[in-house]
């Protein structure tokens, strides 16, 4: 996925504003690039955990597909492990198995970690990040 600075910078001030919780979120885009990222309650309101909230997700969903975008991907924060999909998160992934799951970890407040992964049938893999 093409993903500007810019986005990727949202993303860290998201994460960094929601400590200690987790954060989450949307990326909207079309043909592989995103265009936007959309903030989403963390429902579950853990530092362990994230659960989108359903409206928030319903919300963002429609936002991205309002002028003819598509879900890209998902993101969310870990607030002190590796930017690498946890168990938890690789069972919640089932549910949008098609998307890039972006995990930005806060464990090195000073320099955060963002990559992607693909989590479909409960595999994980690495998904490039291509950052402009």
């Amino acid at each position: 996925m093409k993903i500007s600075q810019q986005l990727v910078d949202e993303m860290v001030a998201h994460a960094r504003e929601d400590v200690p919780n987790e954060c989450c979120g949307m990326i909207g885009g079309r043909d592989g690039e995103a265009e936007r990222v959309v903030r989403v309650a963390n429902a579950a309101a853990s530092p362990l955990r994230y659960e989108m909230d359903p409206q928030g997700q319903f919300d963002a969903l429609k936002e991205i597909e309002a002028d003819g975008g598509e879900l890209l991907g998902i993101y969310h924060s870990h607030t002190k492990s590796a930017a690498y999909p946890s168990q938890t998160d690789v069972n919640q992934a089932q549910n949008w198995p098609e998307q890039v799951y972006v995990i930005v970890s806060l464990a090195d407040r000073d320099a955060p970690d963002v990559k992607g992964f693909t989590l479909a049938d409960l595999q994980i893999a690495d998904a490039e990040l291509d950052v402009t």
